[in-house]
């Protein structure tokens, strides 16, 4: 007579295994039946309701991340076109771009933004920001335009200071910019006066320089917070 090998053993235990774990859980769900006769219909409603919560919590976290993911995509995409405009398309030496891990930076470079005092934008820099709406109109973040002037006093005219200009030169590209189609949701003006220079102001031809516009396009968190 044969000897039976350990293996042939082993696989001749195998349906007490099986048998071992359908009993554990035909026990585990009667026992769940059981408790569930015992509680009150309060109880059973809260049973109910936290299961239903759980499920639609988990449902909106996944709908949340899928649009994270969305708007992340459409964000890289844009930033790709914006480069590559710079670098060798229609904006080419027209603007230059910085960007980082929160945000985008648009310096553009017109021959002259903006007459002294004046928040009225100049053709060329119409042109420039013309060519920008198509490029930024599907970014899906924040946009924020800033308005700068150079250190030259307001004297009179509609502005009581560089305060004031600066703003009304940022506030005069976002009504461009929503007049172009871009989402006034997204826009956020802002004003710096004479305050963050550029270029050094010792020559009119660098405080015409000064009088500009910058735009910065807020990143999307790399995380969820």
């Amino acid at each position: 007579m044969s000897e039976i090998s350990d293996k042939d053993k082993e696989s001749g235990n195998i349906w007490l295994i099986i048998f071992s774990d359908i009993t554990t859980n035909l026990m585990l769900f009667f026992l769940m039946l059981f408790a569930m006769t015992r509680m009150t219909s309060a109880d059973k409603q809260l049973l109910v309701a936290g299961m239903e919560s759980t499920v639609i919590n988990e449902a909106s976290r996944k709908q949340v991340e899928m649009e994270r993911q969305a708007k992340k995509q459409r964000e890289e995409e844009a930033i790709k076109r914006l480069q590559q405009a710079v670098s060798e398309g229609r904006l080419a030496g027209k603007t230059a771009i910085n960007v980082t891990d929160k945000s985008v930076n648009i310096a553009l470079n017109p021959e002259s933004f903006f007459s002294i005092g004046s928040a009225k934008l100049n053709p060329g820099t119409i042109n420039v920001l013309e060519d920008l709406v198509t490029l930024i109109e599907s970014f899906p973040n924040d946009i924020i335009i800033e308005g700068h002037t150079d250190p030259t006093p307001v004297r009179g005219g509609a502005y009581r200071s560089n305060w004031e200009l600066s703003i009304a030169r940022a506030v005069g590209v976002v009504n461009f910019f929503t007049a172009s189609g871009l989402n006034p949701k997204q826009l956020v003006a802002a004003g710096y006066g004479e305050f963050h220079p550029a270029y050094a102001n010792d020559t009119e031809a660098n405080r015409a320089r000064n009088r500009r516009i910058e735009i910065t396009l807020v990143r999307q968190p790399g995380e969820m917070l």
